[in-house]
């Protein structure tokens, strides 16, 4: 008599039907119900029992090989700027697919903004498994200013009101008269510009 043979499986795959010989015995054994094995709880050692007409009761059994799924990662990658470079992708194991939007290959377009970006992998057993990452994508501040007292006659009254919108972070100023502070007031005639450092690292972007 024989319990059946079965090939490895995946942890996750669908009930295993079971079929011994001679057929009308019963299947026993952690995971089974009825004539299914359920392969999440691992592997396993099946029994079949049969009893012949002549009340003649005999055994056999069969191990079922279960195969855990891979660890995968998707890898993890800081914050950027809309306008950065295409981003590579770095998954393990090494040899699996990323998907995603802004996703070609192994590199990520920040210009479609942020994501969230899937890599899948399949080991020699043919288990599969995937994982994902997000990237968040900042978009670039933008700078506008006013000058909001005109200069008149050699006067000292000039200001000027700096506007910086869209951006993610906060923001840190150095004019070029030494100023520190996003407006500047007290001014005499002349040309000013300001440096603005973002604390997300996007450059902001605009002129005045």
């Amino acid at each position: 008599m024989s319990a059946g043979s079965y090939g490895p499986v995946c942890v996750d795959g669908a009930d295993i039907t079971l079929a011994g010989t001679p057929v009308g015995g019963t299947f026993s054994g952690v995971g089974v119900t009825g004539n299914l094995f359920d392969p999440s709880l691992g592997t396993q050692t099946v029994t079949y029992t049969y009893t012949n007409g002549n009340g003649c009761t005999n055994s056999a059994t069969t191990v079922i090989t279960v195969n855990l799924l891979p660890v995968v990662s998707a890898g993890t990658y800081g914050p950027v700027c809309v306008d950065a470079a295409d981003i590579s992708l770095v998954g393990s194991p090494a040899g699996g697919t990323f998907s995603g939007v802004g996703v070609t290959g192994n590199l990520f377009d920040p210009s479609v903004g942020t994501q969230t970006i899937t890599y899948t992998y399949a080991d020699g057993n043919g288990c599969s498994n995937a994982a994902t990452t997000t990237i968040i994508v900042n978009p670039l501040p933008v700078v506008s200013g006013t000058q909001v007292n005109v200069l008149c006659n050699g006067g000292s009254t000039g200001s000027i009101d700096l506007s910086v919108t869209g951006g993610s972070g906060s923001y840190t100023y150095l004019w070029s008269n030494g100023a520190i502070t996003q407006d500047i007031s007290g001014l005499t005639p002349g040309t000013y510009t300001v440096i603005i450092t973002a604390s997300d690292g996007c450059t902001p972007t605009g002129t005045t």
